[in-house]
Order: C-alpha cells, then sequence, then structure tokens
C-alpha cells in the first residue's frame, strides 16, 4: 500500500518548493528565503525522514520516534531563535508544510497516486498531528529559553 508520508517523499522538491511559497507575512522574510535556499530543502528531508519513521513505527516505538524528531526540531529552533529569528517565524513555517503537503497530494491525485480517499484522510490527519507535536516542540524551546533568560 502506498502512503502519503511516501507520496511526499517521492515529490520532495514539489513540496520544497510549495512550502517556501506557501509562507506569509508572518514568516519574516529572510526566514522564508532561508527556507527557499538549500538550508530549506534539507529542512523538508529531514522532515520527511522523521515522518516515514514515525509513520513506520510499531506502535510502542511510534512515542520515541516522535520524542526524536521534535527534539531534533527543538535543537534547530534553539539555533534559530541565537540567529534573532522568533518563534512565531519558525512555527508558522512549520505549520505552512501542511497547506504544502495538501496542494502536492492534490497534484497526485490527478496523478491517481493516492491510496483510497479514506486512506488517505486518515493519513494526512496523522501528518497534521506529527506537524502539531513538533509545533507544540517549538514553542516548548521557545518557553524553556524564557525561562533559563
Amino acid at each position: 500500500m502506498i502512503s502519503v508520508p511516501f507520496i511526499l517523499r517521492d515529490h520532495r522538491e514539489q513540496l520544497w518548493r510549495r512550502w517556501a511559497d506557501a509562507m506569509g507575512d508572518e514568516v519574516a522574510a529572510d526566514y522564508r528565503e532561508i527556507m527557499g535556499s538549500p538550508l530549506g530543502e534539507r529542512y523538508v528531508r529531514a522532515f520527511l525522514e522523521d515522518l516515514i519513521a514515525w509513520s513506520e513505527a510499531e506502535e510502542y516505538e511510534a512515542p520515541r520516534v516522535l520524542r526524536m524528531a521534535c527534539e531534533r526540531i527543538a535543537a534547530d529552533t534553539a539555533n534559530r531563535l541565537t540567529l534573532g529569528f522568533t518563534v512565531l517565524d519558525v512555527a508558522a513555517a512549520l505549520q505552512s508544510l501542511l497547506g504544502a503537503a495538501i496542494d502536492v497530494l492534490l497534484d497526485a491525485l490527478v496523478l491517481n497516486e493516492l491510496p483510497s480517499f479514506a486512506e488517505t484522510l486518515e493519513q494526512l490527519k496523522a501528518v497534521g498531528i506529527f506537524i502539531d507535536r513538533l509545533v507544540g516542540a517549538v514553542l516548548e524551546t521557545d518557553a524553556a529559553a524564557d525561562t533559563a533568560s
């Protein structure tokens, strides 16, 4: 069975381009520019690797895989904050990945690459949950930085 995370991986460059274009004004122009560079491509690649690992994990492994993804995002967020970007830049950019993923899946629908409608919706819901958990890690990183200072 083909799954949404693998479809997104197969269309990784399209996902990255759509994501860079989808970031709105709530994301600083400098941050959008960085995410439109090869650094953003690596960010999307790491996101997809984490998403696939989480989606393939056994039920008992999934919390550990998700925790590792959140730790990676938290470390990346801490780095971005030291560069002068805000937590809103990082969180809003991450949230816009869902819209870009939906755009990529709409193209995959035209190419008849999607699983059944119900499976696609269920898997897309899981992608949304995954992104929400990563955004939570971003917000926790900001809260920890505030507490430390």
